[in-house]
């Protein structure tokens, strides 16, 4: 590991999350973002595709609630629409209490159970029945407007986050949830200003030939959620990619490299679908594996580190690895970020990140005072070291038997 190296990735996260900040898809910051990545990648002498596509550019100007006479914070919930409502305040707090309440033409405040954690986007494939239903039940009673109660006090966490639900929404801090639950019963008055456009943004994918047809794939996200910088989540991420392609700029190997800044992570994973859409038919065959970085380098926390749909004998052999990287913990594997596009699909994968940073994803505070840049160099190191070992290994090598058999099948 080299001061150099550390300053080095320092400098991308504080680029990146002080001085472009908060990066949403199809925002001039995002923009900017993509122009400093592709920069970086041509100086260490990587060729590199821009994947351009259409997003959803949403903007928000005002967001205010009013009841009996005072004013209570409110957050304009992503991909809402405008309105401006005024009527009377109908709590739920269950699945059942909301198929029960009378909330036509009303504001509905939805809180408890029905925002324990934000309601996945109606084409989010992952969508559980539970979240679902409580679409399904507000489309069909069609309340003037919902507010959704986010029960973690401090946290900026909108509760709603999908441009195919049209009811105006925002979301209630837990501080000012309290301060509204404690008045008498009145008409409660919401203005939303709000404007929703066609965005153009894109995926930044790097590659270098090698001398088999296999390819191995390096990638993580460089878009974030609105309003917050984003430094563990995830230029952080961005960083260790940075550094890996400043270190194979220099170090030849035997399989292909592609390294992937993708875009439009956080809401709904267009950015995946588009780069598998460009890959073409019987690409994913010939990845060899995936590694993600996405929310690594918390200076609290170690890095963690997931394997998916692996053989025994690659399990074994990053495990071996690893071991000269006691600071590195191992974790049960977890959906939630670009690798699932490739362990999906039977791609085998490795995922670092940190759980601190649960703590601190989408967060106002996530910012490089919280990153440790020395914890991304030993990903960087960590992830060298695999790359070198299974480089001249069969594809099959790597891959977990029954997802081999799945294939031939």
């Amino acid at each position: 590991m080299t001061n150099q190296m550390i300053d080095t990735v320092a400098a991308h996260i504080h680029h990146l999350s002080s001085e472009i900040g908060p990066r949403p898809s199809g925002s001039a910051n995002c923009h900017a973002a993509a122009d400093y990545i592709t920069g970086q990648m041509r100086q260490f002498g990587w060729a590199v595709e821009t994947q351009t596509f259409t997003c959803q550019n949403w903007r928000a100007e005002l967001a205010e609630l009013t009841c009996n006479g005072k004013t209570f914070e409110v957050l304009a919930n992503i991909y809402s629409p405008s309105c401006d409502v005024t009527a009377n305040l109908v709590k739920a707090c269950t699945l059942a209490e909301l198929e029960a309440a009378d909330i036509t033409g009303k504001i509905a405040l939805l809180y408890g159970d029905l925002t324990q954690n934000p309601l996945s986007a109606k084409s989010w494939f992952l969508i559980d029945e539970h979240d679902k239903r409580i679409i399904e039940t507000l489309e069909e009673k069609a309340p003037a407007a919902v507010l959704t109660v986010q029960m973690k006090p401090g946290s900026i966490n909108r509760i709603i986050e999908d441009w195919e639900f049209t009811i105006p929404s925002a979301t209630l801090p837990a501080e000012s949830a309290l301060a509204l639950f404690n008045e008498a019963a009145a008409p409660a008055h919401l203005r939303l200003k709000t404007s929703l456009s066609e965005g153009k943004t894109a995926n930044l994918v790097a590659r270098r030939p090698g001398q088999r047809p296999e390819t191995l794939v390096l990638c993580a996200h460089y878009d974030t959620k609105f309003d917050t910088p984003g430094a563990g989540d995830n230029a952080a991420g961005v960083a260790a990619l940075l550094g890996l392609a400043q270190h194979f700029s220099n170090v030849p190997t035997e399989i292909g490299l592609e390294l992937v800044a993708f875009t439009n992570e956080e809401y709904l994973p267009i950015g995946d679908d588009t780069y598998l859409e460009r890959a073409g038919e019987g690409f994913l065959d010939r990845v060899m594996l995936a590694v993600n970085f996405d929310g690594l380098g918390h200076i609290l926390d170690a890095n963690t580190l997931a394997i998916y749909v692996a053989s025994p004998e690659f399990t074994a052999c990053v495990e071996a690895i690893s071991q000269d990287f006691p600071a590195v913990k191992w974790v049960d594997p977890w959906p939630e970020s670009n690798h699932s596009t490739f362990t999906f699909r039977g791609v085998p994968a490795l995922a670092f990140s940190s759980r601190a940073l649960l703590h601190l994803a989408h967060q106002l505070d996530d910012t490089e005072r919280w990153m440790n840049p020395q914890r991304i160099v030993e990903a960087v190191q960590l992830t060298a070291r695999v790359v070198e070992a299974v480089q001249s290994k069969p594809l099959a090598w790597l891959r977990a038997a029954e997802k081999q058999n799945a294939g031939e099948a």
